[in-house]
Formats: C-alpha cells, structure tokens, sequence
C-alpha cells in the first residue's frame, strides 16, 4: 500500500467528520496480496448515533392530511451505478456531454451532500412525523418503509424538481420512468413527513439554508402503499 494515500484518506475521513460534528473513534487498515489487486483500496465505515427514545423519528406518527415534503438533491447520491456503467459502456460517447457547462462524469460523481446540518435543528419541531432518505429503490420503496399500515402517500411526479443530470440519462439510455424512478431519486434526496400544520415551517426552515425544499404530496388513508401522480417532467 502506499503510506502517502493511507494518510491522505485518513485525513480526509477525519475532515468531513470534524466538518458533521462526528468523532472519529478509530479504524484497521488491512492488507491482503492476491485477493485485492495492488492500488485498489476498499473503504468501509459506519457511524453510530445516540437518540432518546421518546425523540425517535420512525413514521409511526405519521396520519391523514400529513404533507410530504422533497428535499433536493445534489446529484446520484451513491446510487444507479451499475446502470450508469452499462450506459456508459453502450454509449461511451456520453462522457463528452455537459450539464449546465460541467462535465457528465463530474456531474455523476459529485459527493452525496450531507444533510445533518441542515436538518439538526428540524429534530425538536412538533409535526415532524417522518424522514426518508431515498437510495436505491427511490421514492417508493424508502418511503414504503416508514409508512403506518393504515394511510397511503400520494406523491405527484409533477411537482418533484428532477435535476437534468436525470433527463440526460434517461434520454441517452431509452430509459423508462419507472425504471428511473427505482433506481435514482430524481432530484430529492430526503423525504420529510409532517403535520399539515408544520409543513411551512420545515419549508422555510431548510430553504433559508440553501436547502431547496417543496411540498410533493399528501397522505391519506389506506393500507401502507406509495400512490404515484402525474408524470415527471425532465
């Protein structure tokens, strides 16, 4: 391994968890020739927070006439890669597009924003009923996870801010918008679910940051399902 890459990388892990409010607590560093290829590193990490029970976010709150908020992303957020590998690899000619003057492969591997800072002071608001953080299997199925059994969220696509990183994808690779829709998600990083009554303040609160945020939906009674409206615009 080269000890001038391990520093850095330690540097730079203990730089954006000074930067969250983390500790880095320790770590292992492991070689292993002939199972891992010379230059090839694998970084694994995980962090661990402490709540009080009562203060625990976990959808079970969540009731009729909530608002369903999108909380902009800034780009894949870690997810789609495999489908962007194929593409690329089918079409390598999209690696000369730009987005808005910047390269589509920056565009792609843009860090996933963190959002602690912005959110923090959302914990103590009365109303904040539900935060979903959409990954792989998009809207749908991040939000399914939290929601009770007995409403539905009716999202519409028409309103959802889908960034134009998502368009070029899709147009480059024949793409469907249920496909998309599974495997990015389009524009909104985080999903919060809030009483009616709250719905503007969370708004004003993460907007005032910089945090681009908009209400997407309603919920409403039912069995547990995410109801999809409209069509997205790209």
């Amino acid at each position: 391994m080269d000890k001038e890459i391990i520093k850095e990388i330690v540097r730079s892990i203990a730089h954006a968890c000074k930067e969250q409010d983390c500790i880095l607590t320790g770590g292992e560093t492991s070689e292993q020739p002939g199972v891992i290829e010379a230059g090839t590193y694998i970084l694994t990490a995980s962090i661990v927070g402490v709540v009080e029970k009562e203060k625990i976010i976990d959808g079970s709150k969540i009731e009729e006439k909530d608002r369903i908020i999108a909380v902009k992303s800034n780009g894949l957020h870690a997810n789609g890669y495999s489908l962007i590998r194929a593409l690329i690899d089918k079409n390598p000619g999209i690696l000369n597009k730009k987005i808005k003057g910047v390269p589509f492969i920056d565009v792609i591997l843009e860090p996933h924003k963190c959002y602690w800072k912005d959110f923090s002071d959302l914990f103590d608001m009365e109303g904040l009923n539900g935060i979903a953080h959409i990954t792989g299997g998009g809207i749908r199925d991040n939000l399914k996870r939290i929601l009770p059994d007995n409403v539905d969220a009716h999202i519409d696509l028409n309103k959802i801010k889908t960034l134009p990183v998502f368009g070029l994808i899709k147009n480059e690779g024949n793409i469907d918008d249920s496909e998309m829709l599974r495997t990015f998600n389009m524009g909104a990083g985080m999903v919060i679910i809030s009483k009616s009554k709250t719905a503007d303040s969370i708004i004003k609160n993460l907007n005032t940051k910089g945090c681009n945020s908009y209400v997407i939906g309603d919920i409403a009674k039912g069995s547990g399902k995410v109801i999809f409206e409209n069509k997205l615009n790209f």
